[in-house]
């Protein structure tokens, strides 16, 4: 896509007008067909996210008048996941987090299950065969937490290993085929809903095409960012607001985008103060993201943003020269005390208003826009002193478990992604209040 044109085709892409045509499409087919919505959901046994969601699917059938089906699968494409060690360990940790928000069940001995292919395959079999029975969710979660569990679990005599193995596959290439790479996900008419934390997504569009069981229905999967940048009793102990907030940033992620702006929220809420690491993006360093990876990340970007009044989706990839153009003047731009002002003008010029970074006329916008001389500026376009300072901040993030951005830490807690800042501001209130933080709950 020629980079010119790039930012409007994805404005189009992106649009409202355009999701509002794939919908009343859908609607339209099953008002024909007198349907009620169909979700179809993927899981994977041995993925944490996947054990939380089945969880919340009772709670979906409850509130609204929809069907559940799902899918047992077994594999995952490893191009999807550069670090796969680091993602499976991840998401164990991450999953305590959003069992502490929604009261899910996952255990703390999660981290010690050894996850060996027989036991996953004989698990899968069992969960696959509760599934075709019609099992209630809630006795297919016991299943999956007795795995989690370290327990041994056996599948039926009667079923047939080598065919459920074919499907097993058959499943892995439905979730490809319609669009999307990870396990935990719901698809549901053209669009997908990943884990819990995508559920707000989906029970809104439920919500409005008017599925719901009860007038005035409220969204019950939106705690991880409903109750953010609440008021707050501040205590005496003035040492404590010297404690930054670090965000691991990269100026081409688009999460990335997002963890900015509201980062710079919570820090102006709080009274302390935010520092932004730069990092590579992924591709700079070598690490591939297939297509249908970049166009989910892209639209989910976009649903998120727009939750939280956040312009985004008139998009100027920086991929390659915007980057080290904008990284190039990171000095320049602290020099000035206008660091944080820089990083802000770029990223919202390039995300939410199709400036293109790789040119001077895009670099004067963004340069001009943070208060700072491009006259100036333009002098150190060339300069590559950032080069060792992005690679610390890598290594940095590396060394503690995370190898994508956005990364937040506070003190000596790490979280990744832009829809965790909620594990932050706890933290931040529990250390400036030990006796009035915000509950997670």
């Amino acid at each position: 896509m020629k980079k010119s044109i790039q930012p409007y085709v994805l404005r189009l892409i992106s649009s409202d007008t355009l999701r509002s045509i794939k919908r009343a499409y859908y609607t339209c087919a099953r008002l024909f067909t007198r349907d009620v919505p169909k979700l179809e959901v993927f899981i994977k046994v041995d993925d944490p996210y996947s054990l939380l969601l089945v969880q919340a699917l009772p709670k979906l059938e409850e509130k609204y008048r929809v069907t559940i089906t799902a899918r047992v699968i077994i594999n995952s494409d490893p191009v999807m996941f550069p670090e796969l060690a680091m993602w499976n360990q991840h998401s164990v940790n991450d999953a305590m987090h959003l069992t502490n928000v929604y009261r899910l069940q996952f255990p703390c001995s999660a981290t010690g299950v050894t996850h060996q292919a027989g036991s996953v395959f004989t698990a899968s079999c069992a969960v696959q065969q509760k599934i075709d029975e019609g099992a209630s969710w809630t006795g297919i979660a016991e299943l999956l937490l007795a795995y989690w569990n370290g327990d041994h679990i056996n599948a039926s005599t009667s079923v047939n290993e080598a065919a459920l193995e074919k499907r097993f596959e058959a499943h892995l290439h439905q979730l490809s085929s319609k669009g999307h790479y990870l396990p935990a996900t719901i698809f549901y008419d053209g669009e997908w809903y990943w884990g819990v934390d995508r559920l707000a997504h989906l029970e809104r569009r439920l919500i409005d095409e008017g599925y719901a069981n009860q007038p005035n229905t409220q969204i019950e999967f939106n705690k991880t960012y409903a109750s953010l940048f609440q008021p707050f009793n501040f205590t005496e102990v003035k040492e404590k607001y010297s404690e930054p907030l670090t965000l691991f940033w990269s100026a081409r992620s688009p999460y990335s985008y997002i963890a900015l702006l509201q980062a710079v929220k919570l820090t102006i809420h709080y009274g302390i103060p935010l520092e932004v690491k730069p990092v590579l993006p992924m591709m700079m360093r070598g690490l591939y993201v297939p297509p249908k990876k970049a166009i989910y990340i892209f639209l989910d970007t976009k649903r998120e943003a727009q939750k939280l009044g956040i312009d985004y989706g008139f998009l100027a990839d920086p991929l390659g020269e915007g980057v080290e153009r904008c990284y190039a003047l990171l000095a320049y731009a602290r020099e000035n005390n206008k660091y944080l002002d820089y990083l802000l003008s770029f990223a919202n010029a390039v995300n939410a208003h199709g400036v293109r970074a790789d040119t001077d006329n895009g670099m004067k916008k963004i340069v001009e826009g943070a208060g700072l001389s491009w006259q100036e500026a333009k002098l150190h376009l060339t300069n590559t002193d950032y080069k060792e300072e992005v690679t610390a901040n890598q290594a940095d993030i590396y060394q503690k478990g995370s190898w994508g951005v956005p990364v937040f830490r506070y003190k000596d807690i790490q979280v990744w992604g832009q829809d965790r800042l909620f594990v932050m501001e706890d933290a931040i209130r529990q250390n400036l209040n030990p006796h009035n933080s915000a509950s997670s709950n």
